[in-house]
């Protein structure tokens, strides 16, 4: 290891980076299933309503700022974003996800945002106009930037601020219980923090100042169960090559054996989310922490 900064960019990046065919597969295949629970009001918009009163107490969100939204989905934040500030772009992979977000984001009366479909890993920002064309980036929860490359691109898009949201914690008492009892197995940490502890030291060691806090949300919601419910439950419980039929089959039995009298069943989550702030513009020189390390 070359340096402090090399172990954490190693961190950063020790998952392998998805195919962008399998991506968009993967992302289109969510799109539908979000927007059926935006609609039926089983998604909620807590994490959405947090972010924009962090960002708006920093005197992030002004009327005349331009705000890019990277990996924006089905256009939450975006339309969020655009109700206080004079422009949005959001980009993501799925089209699916575009379509879902401009469809949100017409249907709230919004002209001043605007999605787009991109691998974000090939987007030429020169040639669109994005380099240092935002007063504020945002990200919350893409692969898109868990690469220096893509974090490096995020950041040449900035003129002032980016922030970055992330998992660090989340449990799904269904998803726990299911998998106890359906598949006999103990339920793995969703999510470590490593991308928010990684990117963190990052920002840190390059120079910059970045902030950090957090937010704890409590969700309980009452979900009508399908096919698309029933797929992404297996998604986030079980490794992809457990992805069957059977399996699926097992899972809507024992659904069915614990739904209410009106065909319900309920799901409560306990998540808790981090955010890296940090200025573009302000950057310093840091030493070589290994030389002063006794």
């Amino acid at each position: 290891m070359d340096s402090i900064l090399d172990y954490f960019i190693s961190l950063q990046e020790s998952e392998p980076a998805e195919l962008p065919e399998r991506a968009i597969e993967r992302w289109n295949k969510r799109a539908d299933f979000w927007e059926d629970a935006r609609k039926k009001k089983e998604k909620g918009d807590e994490r959405v309503i947090s972010a924009i009163n962090y960002l708006d107490s920093k005197g992030l969100l002004e009327k005349n700022y331009n705000v890019a939204d990277i990996g924006c989905g089905p256009g939450r934040f975006a339309a969020a974003f655009a109700k206080y500030v004079h422009k949005v772009v959001g980009l993501d992979i799925s089209d699916k996800m575009v379509k879902h977000g401009m469809e949100h984001i017409q249907n709230e009366g919004l002209n001043n945002a605007i999605l787009y479909t991109c691998n974000f890993q090939t987007l030429d920002i020169d040639k669109l106009g994005y380099t240092h064309a935002f007063d504020l980036v945002f990200s919350s929860m893409t692969p898109a930037i868990h690469n220096m490359d893509g974090l490096i691109k995020s950041m040449e898009m900035s003129r002032a601020w980016c922030c970055n949201i992330t998992h660090l914690d989340r449990r799904n008492s269904l998803r726990e219980q299911i998998l106890q009892e359906v598949f006999g197995k103990q339920t793995a940490p969703q999510w470590n923090g490593r991308w928010f502890f990684s990117l963190f030291n990052i920002l840190f060691l390059l120079g910059y100042n970045p902030e950090t806090s957090y937010e704890k949300l409590h969700r309980e919601t009452w979900v009508t169960p399908d096919e698309q419910y029933i797929d992404s439950l297996m998604e986030h419980m079980l490794p992809s090559e457990e992805y069957t039929q059977e399996n699926a089959n097992k899972i809507m039995q024992w659904i069915q054996s614990h739904l209410n009298k009106d065909g319900q069943i309920k799901e409560i989550t306990d998540s808790t989310y981090g955010r890296i702030l940090w200025d573009v513009r302000n950057k310093t020189i840091r030493p070589d922490y290994r030389t002063i390390i006794k």
